[in-house]
């Protein structure tokens, strides 16, 4: 096993009905808030209104901010940051998916600043984040990105439309609620974008790390098969709650910390995906299924022995290209086997893909993986991506 510090410092509230005890736990943290939400669905949802009387029963002040868009934009952030700090506010509260919350984390850091929020993001960054930033309460509408209990946030550049994530301490939420019955209205596509991200997060660091730590791998695989197991629930029947409390833990659980402890590996597939959302304003979890054949098809050498555990633990085969097929008809029957072709994309952007993962990356001319993978070897699997027609006989050609 590798050597590991766990540190969870959120308080999670878990369950069904939690969204009601948002005003006793806002008492927590301070007296005047800024509400960041996306721009129609905690308005039209009800929930924003719903979250402000029960602010105004425990007397605390507010101001809303409902300008965060799908990949939270660096000017929107920038933006939030300065209404933070001229309202003079002491905590944030996120009230949506993952990019309003990923945006509010950005937004607490630079409140007690008067920098970009991008200075952040920088390779190597041009400002680093200080202790001590503003407080941060969540209320989890979208079971996806786990940021609800992670220490990362992802932004897009709204000029260069780089797509980048950042990592630190203070990017944990003091308070996380998670209420499954909020994600009971989410439209189905939308679910099952965040069941692919949250299956990535932890299946990409399953196959990358070298370290030897059965006891995450065990994690790891019970993760997963219950996110397939709840994805397909989910997909046939949207209201069915235990799916979606499943769904809603294990998004959480996803970057924790707690899957890949004792055992380090990078996040490959998101660097890959994190060009085509940023450039084409797509779903995160839609490029990822886009993503997700290619790179197991090209890296299939590197990857064959973690492949044949996983397809043991989780399948009760020893095949990895058995595991691969296994995946991709998991795809097929929730709906979210799609190439690049079909999101629309262009054979040209792969350059500007190409270029964008490798600046994600630190400027290098490769993206970490389990072993690196250089820039030649990234185009080709953009282009392998490109459409799945034919996707189980690139499969079959493995042997």
């Amino acid at each position: 096993m590798d050597n590991f510090v766990l540190h969870i410092p959120t308080k999670v509230v878990f369950g069904k009905g939690e969204f009601n005890s948002l005003g006793k736990y806002a008492r927590e943290l301070g007296t005047k808030a800024l509400v960041v939400t996306g721009r129609r669905f905690a308005k039209e949802s009800g929930l924003l209104d719903k979250a402000l009387k029960q602010l105004d029963e425990v007397g605390i002040k507010y101001v809303v901010y409902s300008e965060i868009e799908p990949n939270p934009e660096s000017k929107t952030v920038d933006k939030g940051g300065e209404v933070a700090r001229n309202e003079n506010v002491d905590f944030i509260i996120a009230i949506g998916g993952g990019s309003v919350i990923d945006a509010a984390k950005i937004i607490k850091v630079i409140a007690k600043t008067e920098k970009s929020c991008w200075d952040y993001f920088e390779r190597p960054p041009k400002e680093t984040i200080q202790d001590k930033t503003l407080p941060l309460l969540t209320i989890v509408t979208f079971a996806a990105t786990g940021s609800e209990l992670d220490n990362a946030a992802v932004v897009t550049n709204s000029e260069t439309r780089d797509k980048r994530g950042l990592f630190h301490p203070e990017l944990f939420p003091s308070i996380s609620i998670i209420d499954p019955l909020l994600t009971l209205s989410v439209p189905q596509r939308s679910t099952i974008d965040g069941v692919v991200d949250m299956f990535t997060h932890i299946f990409e660091s399953y196959l990358s790390s070298n370290a030897h730590a059965p006891v995450s791998d065990r994690i790891s695989e019970g993760l997963l098969k219950e996110c397939m197991k709840a994805g397909e629930v989910v997909f046939h029947d949207p209201q069915n709650i235990e799916a979606r409390e499943a769904l809603s833990w294990i998004a959480a659980l996803a970057l924790s910390g707690i899957p890949n402890a004792g055992r380090k590996g990078p996040h490959p597939m998101h660097r890959l995906e994190h060009p085509i959302s940023g450039i084409y304003g797509i779903a995160h979890g839609r490029g990822l299924s886009a993503i997700i054949p290619a790179y197991l098809i090209f890296t299939y050498d590197l990857h064959k022995d973690r492949l044949a555990l996983f397809g043991e633990m989780v399948f009760g085969i020893t095949n990895p290209r058995e595991t691969i097929l296994r995946i991709v008809d998991w795809l097929r029957q929730i709906n979210a086997l799609n190439g690049l072709k079909d999101l629309g994309v262009k054979k040209e952007s792969f350059k500007a893909f190409v270029e964008s993962a490798l600046r994600d990356d630190g400027n290098q001319d490769f993206i970490r993986a389990k072993k690196p993978i250089y820039k030649d070897e990234i185009m080709k699997i953009y282009e392998l991506a490109y459409d799945y027609s034919e996707i189980e006989k690139k499969i079959l050609e493995l042997f």
